[in-house]
């Protein structure tokens, strides 16, 4: 997934697994086919009084009172990004706005969108059995900075069906240096006491 249906194309196919990418707003088409007001990549308008931000969030339903984020992998290299992530969701939610971050490894399978937005979608979505971590793509554990390894195996353990697959691909690789999957592992088993 990509953050827009422009962006997907451009990244073309996933290096490791020879799929098409797909646009974040074709998703939320399919899981709010309801909802015709998504506002994408601009600051919200209307704020409180003396409340001032340049945040711009990726996807924004004023309807829903929604907030849709995708997480690239910048998101877990960087740990100044990662705190300024936290922040941001604390100034939306004092806002009134739930926000919804999807991490690069996450796919949107139907139990991930169940999830994440609480919505049942009929229509089969990603299979939840292909991986999405890779070395080709570089975007393992071996490549995020230490607290992005800790939160993804924090955001894993709501979606453990995807870190059993991500795992077993990992492992497949047989190259610590270039997965990172044991560093995984142990943090994975830490976060699900």
């Amino acid at each position: 997934m990509r953050e827009t249906k422009e962006k997907a194309i451009s990244a073309r196919k996933d290096a490791d697994t020879g799929i098409c990418r797909t646009g974040l707003e074709e998703y939320l088409q399919v899981i709010f086919p309801d909802t015709n007001d998504w506002i994408h990549d601009k600051v919200i308008d209307n704020l409180p009084k003396g409340i001032k931000t340049r945040k711009r969030p990726d996807y924004r339903s004023e309807s829903l009172k929604l907030i849709v984020e995708f997480d690239g992998l910048q998101h877990y290299t960087n740990p100044e990004k990662i705190k300024d992530d936290k922040d941001t969701i604390e100034f939306y939610e004092k806002l009134g706005y739930k926000v919804v971050r999807i991490p690069y490894f996450i796919q949107l399978t139907n139990q991930a969108v169940k999830e994440l937005f609480n919505v049942c979608v009929k229509e089969p979505l990603f299979d939840g059995s292909i991986p999405s971590l890779g070395v080709k793509g570089k975007n393992t554990p071996a490549y995020l900075c230490v607290a992005g390894i800790e939160r993804m195996a924090k955001e894993f353990v709501r979606f453990p069906e995807q870190f059993e697959t991500n795992k077993k691909a990992l492992l497949q690789v047989d190259d610590e240096y270039l997965t990172g999957v044991n560093a995984l592992i142990r943090l994975y088993d830490h976060a699900r006491q």
